[in-house]
């Protein structure tokens, strides 16, 4: 049922001061004959203006009430407060829509704050999976001078890496003499 508008109420009251029937103020305004007989009855002597203001009114009653009894506000400051629950898992347990307690403790309707809630502001990490990192320092390979690329000088050494397994920090080191292939 769609509620009426202030001129449609204002057009009932017209066509009742002029006698006119239920349905036939029901024809004459394309609606249904029992949405106009509770539009009349709501207000008696019916008056447009009054029976506006009271459809508006009543349209902020509509829904379910949102607002936690005393005995769900204590489970809720017990549990998620000091036993530390999670509100998803407090919400579980009373058959209630999580989100239904987050807006009762952003509205302020229990005690707790979202600063009390478990795990609130703690962000993990993303892991490395394990992949090399991009090698910044020192020469790459391909930029070795020419003496060393000949190897006839001692003294210079290759390094090189390897990882063990898949945890970080186990590497093996290999350290090579390029003129003699001395691997220390």
């Amino acid at each position: 049922m769609t509620s009426l508008s202030s001129q449609e109420r204002t057009v009932i009251q017209t066509l009742l001061e002029m006698n006119y029937s239920v349905r036939a103020i029901a024809r004459f305004s394309n609606r249904s004959p029992s949405t106009v007989s509770v539009e009349i009855h709501q207000v008696t002597p019916y008056k447009a203006d009054a029976a506006h203001e009271l459809a508006l009114n009543k349209r902020y009653l509509r829904g379910r009430p949102c607002t936690p009894t005393t005995a769900i506000g204590f489970f809720l400051n017990h549990h998620i407060g000091i036993l530390r629950w999670s509100p998803e898992t407090a919400a579980h347990i009373l058959g209630l829509p999580f989100k239904t307690i987050y807006n009762w403790i952003n509205n302020g309707l229990i005690k707790l704050k979202m600063s009390d809630l478990p795990g609130k502001g703690i962000r993990r990490k993303r892991q490395s999976d394990g992949r090399r990192q991009v090698f910044v320092h020192g020469r790459w390979i391909e930029t070795r001078p020419e003496s060393m690329k000949a190897r006839q000088t001692f003294g210079h050494f290759e390094v090189d890496t390897m990882q063990l397994g898949k945890k970080r920090g186990e590497v093996l080191v290999t350290i090579t003499e390029r003129l003699a292939g001395n691997i220390l």
